[in-house]
């Protein structure tokens, strides 16, 4: 199984609750970025993303959405699950991906946060997380129900965001 651990983009750092922080203007050109790198990432690799598993949270909803867009549309199995919000639990993402894998998906995207996305690594990866989840951060891993390689991770660069 294909799984692309993705952390939202940049947020606003006041809002009436974290649940509702939403993107700022750094974020959205983040996440834009980002899905235009995972649709060369998808095209040069002649993957696709068959699900895509999404936090409640306004800032990784929003995040998703600027990403879609940058796909062309193309994401329509979308769930959305308290379970990856960010103090979800790795172990159970990793059962409820086990079950995923099981019905036969075989690529899915999660769009999280901090520090969850960092665990949910480790948990597939079966060692300590090697990498800086800035934000909008995307780790390709690939997972054979056990033990996950990481295959690629990419984050934003200046010089990849435009204005």
């Amino acid at each position: 199984m294909k799984i692309f651990i993705m952390r939202h983009g940049e947020a606003e750092v006041a809002a009436s609750s974290d649940e509702s922080r939403h993107l700022n203007d750094y974020g959205r050109k983040q996440s834009i970025s980002q899905g235009q790198w995972l649709k060369t990432h998808l095209n040069s690799t002649a993957l696709s993303v068959q699900k895509v598993i999404v936090s409640p949270y306004i800032r990784a909803q929003e995040t998703f959405e600027l990403v879609n867009l940058a796909l062309g549309n193309v994401l329509n199995n979308v769930e959305v699950w308290n379970g990856i919000t960010p103090y979800g639990n790795a172990t159970l993402v990793a059962d409820y991906l086990s079950v995923l894998q099981e019905e036969g998906i075989e690529s899915v995207l999660l769009v999280s946060h901090l520090p969850l996305v960092g665990s949910i690594v480790s948990e597939l990866y079966g060692k300590r997380n090697p990498i800086s989840f800035y934000p909008s951060t995307i780790a390709q891993i690939d997972w054979n129900g056990e033990k996950g390689i990481i295959e690629t991770f990419h984050y934003p660069k200046e010089d990849e965001i435009s204005d």
